[in-house]
């Protein structure tokens, strides 16, 4: 655009439009224009030649040095710096052995060195003895007040002797939740048998129920036989003295056998014989199963009475028992199993066994009459 101002010459006048600036050309990092083979890579492979750099052997080192700087560096398992990004992954099998090797030992010194290091006078050790030397001379002196247990085979044998006779028998058996049961709010609190007897409702006992303890005790202080814990745990035998002694039990006046005898007397193949020719009542959750397959054996089955529904379920099922006629009872229901054995047999003269999960393992298949 010019404009004439008088004679002067005509100005120019410029404006930001009419300046053509160079344009600058974006460069991309070389590692991008590395990327394709047959690109971008292959013009600069030709600028490089216009440049005299590829005949000297420059832009080939150039290119394997950037291509090299995209890489992680290679490092030794020894290098430290690994350690510090690589998370260790616990084995779960090496700690279950660790924890229970641990447990093991701190429990083996608690109840046993910790009391052999209490009795040594000070300033004394015992070189060479062991625990297990200490415990052994000591039970010798107490052999003499080893007491029996009355044989499976010679429990059986008075089971078949008082359906002859037509008297009523009970056996009724004691495990942890009738521990637990006898002794909540008696010799433990109901809150610590929470915690350890969290079954206790599957078993048919909802706790606090006193009133179902003191039946639960009443049924033990009555029963023909008893079967109790041997095992020496905290929550089976740790716990038969204590409640025992809290209920105002003797062992000396109960006939004791093992809280195992139904298995012993189904295993040495004795429960065929006695259910052989008898009429047979079954009770429980698993009574119509167990009743199918003494039926398959041939023993008359004249009754199943199922399911039971706890502690609270025991008055009902006292009186449906009064509908059959029957000689023998097998009562599989948990905790109220021991109450009703020694109901049954007191109140409709008859034999009845607290037969537990026995019936279930008929039932499936498992054990074999």
């Amino acid at each position: 655009m010019s404009t004439t101002v008088g004679r002067k010459r005509p100005l120019l006048i410029l404006t930001t439009a009419s300046i053509r600036t160079p344009r600058k050309r974006k460069r991309r990092p070389l590692g991008k224009r590395l990327r394709t083979k047959n690109g971008r890579a292959g013009s600069l492979r030709r600028k490089g030649a216009r440049r005299g750099l590829w005949k000297k052997g420059v832009l080939r080192s150039r290119l394997s040095k950037l291509s090299k700087q995209s890489r992680l560096p290679k490092l030794g398992k020894s290098d430290p710096v690994i350690h510090q990004f690589i998370p260790t992954i616990p084995n779960l099998e090496d700690e279950k052995r660790l924890s229970f090797e641990d447990g093991y030992r701190h429990g083996r010194y608690e109840g046993g060195e910790l009391i052999l290091a209490n009795l040594l006078p000070e300033n004394t050790y015992l070189p060479d003895i062991s625990v297990e030397d200490v415990i052994t001379a000591g039970f010798e002196q107490f052999r003499h007040q080893l007491q029996s247990f009355i044989e499976p085979e010679a429990v059986c044998a008075e089971l078949h002797k008082a359906l002859e006779e037509r008297r009523p028998m009970s056996l009724v058996r004691l495990g942890d939740g009738e521990m637990f049961a006898l002794a909540h709010d008696k010799v433990v609190s109901t809150e610590l048998v929470r915690r350890h007897g969290d079954f206790l409702a599957y078993a048919g006992l909802e706790i606090p129920d006193h009133n179902c303890r003191e039946q639960l005790a009443e049924a033990v202080r009555k029963a023909s036989f008893v079967g109790v814990p041997t095992f020496r745990s905290p929550n089976f035998h740790g716990l038969l003295l204590p409640v025992l002694r809290a209920h105002g039990l003797h062992m000396g006046d109960m006939r004791l056998t093992v809280s195992t005898v139904n298995y012993a007397i189904a295993l040495q193949g004795h429960l065929y014989g006695l259910l052989r020719r008898r009429r047979v009542l079954t009770v429980g959750n698993a009574a119509v199963g167990l009743a199918s397959m003494l039926r398959k054996r041939g023993i008359t089955v004249t009754g199943t009475i199922a399911p039971v529904r706890g502690t609270t379920d025991i008055p009902r099922i006292l009186d449906e028992v009064s509908r059959y006629e029957f000689d023998i009872a097998l009562v599989a229901a948990g905790i109220p199993a021991v109450i009703l054995a020694q109901q049954i047999a007191e109140r409709y003269n008859k034999v009845a066994i607290d037969f537990g999960h026995l019936a279930n393992k008929i039932a499936d298949g498992v054990i074999a009459i």
